[in-house]
């Protein structure tokens, strides 16, 4: 009604517009009423949002109000679709669903995104449920810069390597935490500068897994778990460290192979254990839990790397035979990230630390080419005389071996050490084992140092050696320079290197004598350029010595300085001035 107070004067009575005469006529006509046909859509709007500014690769988060909408079941997306459509400032649209959150019941649908440009996005949100579509009016906020460098990913300038979404680089230096997990971990991953961390989704204690499965019964999702994650998330983003969370431990697959959890999955209930990757209902169930995995989580800087099975071959379908549908299941699965996660977090995979688990057919399907190395299941010792060096050596030869395979991916070693090393856990000799594979596997190309199982196995001197080596890789541009094998000899040790022309890293160990010291090094290098060389103590984490050299005639020769203490091993730099 016009806000006039001349439509009530008698004046006004007495002059009715022809627009109002033609609205009663029309009315009155067959088939036409006043009274407006309630609408059968259902509705979606914005209840609140958690900022109207944020940093990149911070969370901006809505919270939502439905209406007229009816479901059995708020996780099956078949019977309520939530999603978002953002538009970045650079002109793109990315598709963002929304997902169920009853945490401490909570009952709240919600929408969690991340920038990575700055500037003004603008959002609508649709809900598609029983045949009808509503959607919300356009809403938008402000990414401004931040201090973090987002997702890690594979490095589009050395794709051997990680980077942020950013294009700086990242080196993984963590180790496996897969269950019971205090605050007294994170604090130790936080003192000594580890960035990666892996997580089993399993039922073995401790802040997220003593909760239970992800999925406890058919199409459910376990929010207490969930909320564990988030919190999870949260003190990980604190120190910058990413997760690699394996979805599908071979537990959960397993009635008859080692570790069995079949009697908890849920999806006994559809098929046998066997069957398990091949059968086109337990797809279903598994597209609709990655489908929330990725809306709930994948906006955090800190979730790394999708790790979609551990030890495939620890698994019933595997072990009697079902090879080709396992396969199948992993490309299936990688597809299924790849299209629908607009992160683009990369995807792994992996079989047990056999020797003759290395399975290049699988690495061929996933981002990640993942080996597990447990020297005791099968690595015959390379120096039958001198048990530590063959142990150095297995680390470094299977690095180089995706190199000399030619696998243009990042390569990890997503388990190794634990009680399956040639040595006892508590022995000195372990100590020097653990030392040995992460500066070997540095120096041989691998894009993580190897992830040991797990952290109750590493010492408080374990924990040292692995933040001195993450001191020196800070200073690496490990995905924007082409690093690759060096030629590279130096009499009675082992001694590896990686060079991109106008920078090198190595390390070197001596078989021969307890100190490196006085050790020669000749390192292929063209031209006749002047370089910096840096001595790097492996056991204080403290610069040795800084000094320079000349290349000549193809050769750049060195020569291991004077150490502090007797050393077997010594890491170095080279960087053309």
């Amino acid at each position: 009604m016009p806000e006039n107070p001349d439509y009530l004067s008698p004046a006004g009575r007495t002059a009715v517009p022809a627009i109002i005469l033609v609205f009663f006529l029309t009315a009155s006509m067959p088939g036409y009423s006043l009274r407006a046909e309630p609408s059968n859509d259902p509705g979606i709007a914005v209840s609140r949002v958690n900022a109207a500014t944020v940093g990149k690769y911070e969370k901006f988060e809505i919270w939502l109000d439905l209406n007229n909408v009816s479901f059995v079941n708020p996780y099956d997306p078949d019977e309520i679709d939530v999603y978002a459509l953002f538009n970045t400032p650079s002109g793109k649209e990315i598709r963002i669903n929304g997902f169920y959150d009853d945490y401490l019941e909570a009952d709240q649908w919600k929408v969690r995104f991340s920038p990575n440009e700055t500037g003004r996005y603008d959002y609508r949100l649709f809900v598609n449920n029983q045949g009808g579509r509503g959607s919300s009016e356009t809403g938008s906020f402000a990414a401004v810069n931040s201090g973090h460098s987002g997702w890690i990913r594979q490095s589009e300038n050395n794709p051997r390597y990680f980077s942020h979404d950013d294009g700086t680089s990242w080196y993984a230096v963590g180790v496996y935490s897969p269950w019971r997990n205090t605050q007294e971990r994170f604090d130790t991953y936080s003192k000594y500068n580890a960035n990666f961390f892996g997580l089993w989704n399993i039922t073995y204690g401790g802040l997220v897994n003593g909760t239970g499965l992800l999925e406890e019964e058919l199409g459910i999702y376990n929010q207490l778990k969930c909320g564990r994650i988030d919190s999870l998330l949260s003190i990980l983003e604190k120190d910058d460290i990413k997760l690699m969370f394996a979805i599908w431990p071979h537990d959960l697959f397993s009635e008859t192979v080692w570790a069995t959890m079949w009697h908890r999955n849920p999806y006994r209930e559809l098929v046998d254990v066997v069957d398990v990757y091949r059968d086109s209902l337990v797809w279903e169930y598994s597209r609709k839990k990655y489908r929330y995995l990725i809306a709930r989580f994948a906006h955090s800087r800190s979730w790394g790397i999708w790790e979609i099975i551990n030890e495939m071959d620890g698994t019933d379908g595997w072990a009697q035979g079902r090879h080709r549908e396992a396969y199948d299941w992993v490309e299936r699965t990688q597809r299924y990230f790849t299209q629908n996660d607009p992160y683009g977090h990369p995807v792994t995979a992996s079989f047990s630390g056999g020797f003759r688990q290395y399975r290049r057919e699988l690495h061929e399907l996933i981002d990640v080419p993942n080996l597990h190395l447990y020297p005791t299941q099968g690595w015959e010792l390379q120096y039958p005389e001198d048990t530590l060096r063959s142990a150095m050596y297995n680390y470094a030869w299977a690095a180089r071996r995706f190199w000399d395979e030619n696998f243009m991916k990042p390569a990890i070693f997503g388990e190794s050490g634990a009680e399956w090393e040639y040595y006892h856990r508590d022995s000195e000799e372990y100590r020097l084992v653990y030392h040995n594979a992460i500066w070997a596997s540095l120096s041989n190309g691998l894009a993580g140092i190897p992830v040991w199982w797990d952290f109750t196995f590493l010492q408080e001197r374990d924990w040292e050696k692995l933040s001195y080596l993450a001191a020196f890789v800070g200073g690496i541009d490990f995905a924007n320079l082409p690093f690759e094998p060096a030629s590279v000899t130096a009499p009675g040790a082992d001694v590896y290197v990686m060079d991109a022309g106008s920078e090198a890293f190595g390390w070197l160990r001596s078989h021969q004598k307890e100190n490196a010291g006085g050790t020669p090094v000749v390192l292929e290098k063209a031209g006749n350029n002047r370089y910096t060389v840096s001595w790097f103590d492996t056991w204080s984490g403290r610069e040795i010595k800084t000094e320079t050299a000349r290349a000549g005639n193809g050769r750049l020769e060195l020569t291991v300085p004077s150490l502090p203490q007797s050393r077997p091993d010594v890491a170095f730099r080279v960087r053309r001035r």
